[in-house]
């Protein structure tokens, strides 16, 4: 068995895919092949990989346009049974070159993690050389809380592990346009360690209309995040509908006070109680993260609510019922 696969799917992307590619081939371990999936691309996409003579590089077209989810699995069909390992990367994304080496090392030590993932920078203009960038969760027990409330990993930045993938029958969900990359997290979690490496090795190029940014495609992208989210939450013995999902996480349509009061409630019980499961997890730097996470969104909630931040009975609510967090903290997070 070979030891690395890089699938990149592409579609239309003359514009940028040659830097991807380029950045791909610069890699100080070198013992990969590159496999591009063009999924009938009406631009120069495929004129641009074929000009290609590294014999790393293969050249796939589908047959018809299938979309991101189904090239996808199709790629890992094809190469999971072949090597031993599968990397991601995206047509318009760019890479460190000690991206795989520094992954591989991790994967190669430590059997038992499943998916290394990277930090990145998120640019328009990949040129740009950051000092700083936000970052994922590195700890692979912060990453099961973490998860709850976002996909934690930059897809393209993932490399996973072929026999797991193989053991547990792991594929991207079909029906999914977006958010495919977050369910099979999920799906993976429960089989095995997922973690981030605290290096950038990533660039993301951002998009206006890639699956998750076009305007049209926003709904179900939403759509797709509550229902991973609500099923997910379920792991942890706590029970909501894709709906209580989207308004809480995502909604910014205005509540009556008395309807905001009930979510929030039902809410906090939530947090309160899934805190109690991770203090028993996490380090004591983590879980003051966690803690400021939760925070955060009761907040975001009640700015999209519509409810005056001036109601005192709101403000008493969250005084006696948060046990996730200390009181003088709270009242500072909420205040900023």
């Amino acid at each position: 068995m070979k030891k690395l696969a890089v699938l990149l799917p592409a579609y239309n992307a003359a514009s940028y895919i040659k830097e991807s590619i380029n950045s791909v081939l610069n890699q100080t371990f070198v013992d990969f092949d590159l496999y591009v999936y063009d999924d009938c691309s009406t631009d120069e996409t495929a004129k641009i990989i074929k000009s290609y003579q590294d014999l790393r590089v293969f050249y796939i077209q589908n047959g018809t346009n299938i979309g991101v989810t189904k090239t996808l699995n199709k790629g890992l069909d094809f190469l999971l049974p072949k090597y031993e390992f599968i990397a991601r990367m995206d047509a318009d994304d760019w890479c460190f070159a000690k991206r795989f080496e520094k992954q591989l090392e991790v994967l190669e030590k430590q059997p038992e993690i499943i998916l290394c993932g990277t930090q990145g920078y998120w640019l328009k203009d990949l040129k740009i050389q950051p000092n700083e960038g936000w970052t994922y969760p590195t700890d692979p027990k912060y990453i099961k809380y973490y998860l709850l409330f976002g996909a934690t990993f930059g897809h393209s930045s993932v490399i996973m592990r072929s026999q797991t993938m193989i053991a547990n029958n792991l594929r991207y969900d079909e029906t999914k346009i977006n958010c495919q990359d977050w369910e099979l997290w999920v799906r993976m979690l429960r089989v095995g360690k997922l973690v981030n490496l605290p290096d950038f090795l990533m660039k993301y190029r951002i998009l206006e209309n890639s699956n998750h940014r076009a305007t049209e495609k926003q709904k179900i992208h939403y759509q797709n995040r509550s229902k991973i989210i609500a099923n997910y939450w379920g792991d942890f013995g706590v029970v909501f509908s894709e709906k209580e999902i989207n308004d809480f996480y995502y909604s910014t349509q205005k509540v009556l006070d008395s309807e905001f009061k009930i979510k929030l409630e039902q809410f906090i019980d939530a947090f309160n109680s899934v805190f109690l499961i991770s203090k028993s997890e996490l380090s004591r730097e983590d879980q003051k993260n966690f803690s400021y996470l939760l925070a955060r969104k009761l907040l975001s909630y009640w700015k999209r609510s519509g409810v005056s931040r001036k109601n005192l009975s709101i403000w008493f609510l969250m005084v006696r019922k948060v046990q996730f967090m200390n009181k003088a903290w709270l009242l500072k997070s909420l205040i900023r």
